[in-house]
């Protein structure tokens, strides 16, 4: 970084250079799967408690606009879409992750790309491009600030998501690398958002606040509204503000590991799971012990050991919300032995008050896992791993290891198949079956759409959406 650049004079002239043109296979291949995942959590949210009770908040206030909203068959201001979609986008913590955020990257981008999309009449390429630019902007900034960032009780998907909408917002609006960095350091007085309310309807709130903030700082920047090129590192800044000036990385700003965009590295994954991504590896543990023929009746006991990043916001033995079973480790390993990898009709009704699944999670314990020292240790880079012990009732020790993986991506992306399975399970709250399958054929030829507003109008609700197998098995679990 230049001596004579503020860090968002760098991260803009950096971010000036990505260009859809220039992207590899890799990256618009990953770029357009994320998206599409993202479309399917926002249908899945659209159709749920927290997106109904944000918009009975608005109520009047809440004025037609040429911005599509999903769930509700009508559209509304830029801002307000942003907001509502960006919130159900995360409603119910099935979007995507990264690593170098420390949170997840599309639920911030996707409401604000399509939304100003559709309103520009951009093409799909052109939103794929911005995209990746808010993508790239919010994971550099992951990338100084984290890991103390994600351990002080900061929510990075909402502090930091907001500059990667803004950066979006940013490129769609064609500003120039002034405007750009106006647009950044505005998006700076804009991030709020605490891990205290994980677990919560405003956990999803923050990310709506994230991309509506996000796509306001890139608006107010096109009319010339201005703000401190250096408010970032500036020592009453964001960075010594969040996290403190010693506790930051500022050489990492510019790090690109492999040479690679943060689209194309192997630390970011889709959810194969509806519930919290630290809760992940503890899942996948158990589908291993399940498959060796581990049986919940045989289990006497259970030691879990996980990251101790993943404990303060999921060690959680009595969660009494379906909500808070997202976020209870206790839950999720009970409820995948017992059943199976976790789904969406697992976190609904009052599934998680079910008597079998109460008395395995009493029998199952959390810990800590003792650190590796040194430099890329086990317990740095906000690993997802995951050690269990059972102790069968007959004496048996038997031990299972998930080892670091982000959700889906990477060397171990989804299928078309499996996406396809995902998009379908999520849209079916929200979409007819024929509607599912004519929008998620048109997101999978997002680089080659020439006009958002056409792909827009394939996502209006039917009279009558379909319920999905899994929706019905979960009402008749209730």
């Amino acid at each position: 970084m230049s001596a004579n650049e503020t860090v968002a004079q760098t991260l803009a002239g950096c971010l000036a250079a990505i260009v859809f043109e220039g992207l590899s296979e890799t990256a618009r291949q990953v770029a357009t799967a994320s998206i599409i995942d993202t479309v399917g959590a926002m249908l899945l949210g659209a159709s749920g408690a927290v997106n109904a009770a944000l918009q009975a908040a608005l109520g009047e206030d809440l004025a037609d606009g040429p911005a599509f909203v999903f769930g509700r068959g009508s559209r509304a201001g830029l801002l307000d879409a942003a907001l509502i979609n960006g919130a159900s986008a995360h409603a119910d913590d099935y979007d995507d992750m990264a690593c170098s955020m420390g949170g997840r990257p599309s639920a911030p981008l996707v409401p604000v790309v399509l939304a100003l999309g559709e309103t520009l009449g951009a093409s799909g390429a052109q939103v794929i491009e911005a995209y990746v630019v808010g993508f790239e902007a919010e994971c550099r900034i992951g990338r100084v600030v984290n890991p103390h960032h994600y351990e002080g009780g900061w929510h990075p998907t909402s502090t930091l998501g907001v500059f990667g909408a803004a950066a979006a917002a940013a490129r769609l609006l064609r500003l120039d690398r002034d405007r750009t960095v106006a647009a950044l350091t505005l998006a700076a007085s804009m991030s709020s958002g605490l891990k205290a309310n994980f677990g919560t309807m405003a956990k999803p709130l923050q990310v709506g606040q994230c991309a509506r903030g996000g796509l306001l700082a890139a608006k107010l920047a096109n009319v010339g509204f201005t703000a401190n090129p250096a408010a970032l590192e500036h020592p009453q800044g964001f960075f010594a503000s969040y996290d403190g000036l010693d506790n930051i990385h500022l050489e990492r700003l510019l790090d690109h590991p492999g040479g690679r965009l943060e689209i194309e590295q192997d630390s970011i994954g889709l959810k194969p799971f509806p519930c919290c991504g630290s809760t992940h590896p503890v899942a996948r543990a158990m589908l291993a012990l399940r498959a060796r023929g581990v049986r919940p009746e045989d289990v006497d006991s259970v030691l879990i050991s996980v990251n101790r990043r993943r404990l303060p916001h999921t060690n959680n033995p009595n969660p009494n919300t379906p909500l808070e079973a997202r976020f209870s480790i206790q839950y999720v390993a009970a409820r995948t032995l017992l059943d199976g990898p976790p789904r969406l009709h697992h976190f609904e009704g009052r599934s998680h008050l079910e008597t079998e699944v109460r008395s395995l999670m009493r029998r199952i314990s959390v810990v800590a896992y003792a650190a590796h020292a040194g430099r890329g240790g086990r317990d740095e880079c906000n690993e997802f791993e995951a050690d269990v012990t059972v102790l069968t009732r007959s004496g048996d020790q038997i031990e299972a290891n998930a080892p670091h993986a982000l959700g889906r991506g990477g060397v171990d992306p989804m299928s078309s198949d499996e996406l396809r399975m995902k998009f379908r399970d999520c849209a079916s709250r929200s979409l007819g079956a024929a509607q599912i399958d004519a929008a998620f054929s048109a997101l999978q030829r997002l680089a080659s759409c020439t006009r958002i507003p056409d792909l827009m109008d394939l996502m209006s609700p039917s009279p009558s959406p379909s319920p999905s197998p899994v929706a019905a098995a979960g009402a008749a679990r209730s």
